[in-house]
């Protein structure tokens, strides 16, 4: 079921007239500025962070140890966090083969994905222990979430035994983490870039690059509110008292708060010249927008330096009230995303495609 919040998301539309001429500046070469320049070196570092995992955790079922465990573990969190920094990008390529939800089955407030990855491990289901027959399963049981689990997750030290099922399984969500993660990085690099680049009447997809534009702004102003809302927000809640800190992703590993930090250091990387050629350097939203990340930058960078678990943080009164005080720059920033620069460039508020009934 979609929540209020997703339903009350802001999205964009494009005024058709604006759209063409964005008050006078071209949006084309903002477009193919981002794709070559933040978009596509993005995805190829979350390919080499998924491929350095992949062979990290195939070293630790072929020779088990405490440090090869260790090293699989720290190639999580780096895939994760590079992972972070594409996850807004939920249309186009992400949308092709249900890849996002392969890499990122989340919210899974029923818990149905974890006990179906309980349930694989508890049965030793061969078919779980190679990639070919894993990308077939469900998507809950071969992404991001799903490998935390192994590696983090109870019964992790069986990783450590000869032989385990438990790293076979393990393995072959990296290898298919991998698949998935060099998909999306070839179609923004080939076949999508050219479409969103070729924008005209004759485009099946953008009609003009206001529209490609539009896409691109939209993918940084839903992150931000997921990040304040859907996360953050929904783990912390109103008090110490009332928090749910299991609700975060990636609490298991300490992964929580380095994601979010991704998360908007994946925004804050759209904030880049292509844009700003668009913008001008000295636009009042752009460096209103700067600075409300800034602050929320040195917010989680403050929470992660302090080193306690994630649920340790929210139940604290202090770490509660830190986490609490990063919800204020991060609705300016989305005000700024989803409305400012948006009306700046012509476009206009309209209703998001992640508005349900």
């Amino acid at each position: 079921m979609k929540t209020a919040v997703l339903a009350a998301m802001v999205a964009l539309a494009v005024s058709p007239a604006l759209a063409q001429e964005g008050g006078g500046r071209a949006f084309a070469p903002a477009v193919a500025g981002l794709i070559e320049t933040v978009i596509v070196p993005q995805y190829a570092r979350f390919t080499e962070a998924a491929k350095a995992e992949a062979a990290l955790v195939a070293d630790l079922c072929a020779a088990p140890d405490e440090a090869r465990l260790a090293a699989a573990r720290d190639g999580f969190l780096a895939s994760l966090t590079a992972f972070s920094q594409v996850e807004m990008f939920r249309f186009g390529p992400a949308r092709e083969d249900n890849r996002i939800d392969r890499l990122f089955f989340w919210p899974d407030r029923r818990g149905r994905g974890l006990r179906q990855i309980q349930g694989l491990i508890a049965e030793a289901d061969e078919t779980a222990a190679t990639a070919e027959t894993l990308k077939v399963k469900s998507v809950a049981v071969q992404g991001l979430p799903a490998l935390e689990f192994v590696l983090f997750g109870t019964g992790a030290k069986d990783l450590l035994a000869p032989g385990s099922f438990r790293c076979r399984y393990g393995s072959a969500i990296a290898a298919t983490i991998v698949d998935v993660a060099g998909a999306l990085e070839a179609d923004w690099r080939g076949p999508f870039a050219a479409l969103m680049e070729d924008a005209g009447p004759n485009n099946p997809v953008y009609r003009n690059h206001g529209e490609a534009l539009q896409d691109i702004l939209q993918a940084a102003a839903e992150q931000i509110e997921m990040v304040k809302d859907l996360k953050l927000g929904a783990s912390i809640g109103d008090s110490p008292d009332d928090a749910h800190p299991k609700r975060i992703p990636f609490w298991r590993s300490g992964g929580a708060l380095p994601a979010l930090e991704g998360n908007v250091a994946g925004v804050d990387a759209l904030l880049a010249p292509p844009l700003v050629e668009v913008l001008n350097a000295d636009d009042v939203w752009l460096q209103s927008v700067r600075f409300e990340l800034e602050l929320v930058h040195r917010t989680l960078a403050a929470l992660i330096a302090d080193g306690r678990p994630f649920g340790e943080l929210a139940t604290d009164a202090e770490g509660h009230r830190r986490m609490a005080y990063a919800a204020h720059p991060l609705a300016g920033a989305h005000t700024i995303l989803a409305v400012r620069i948006p009306g700046e460039l012509g476009f206009v508020a309209g209703f998001n495609a992640m508005d349900g009934d």
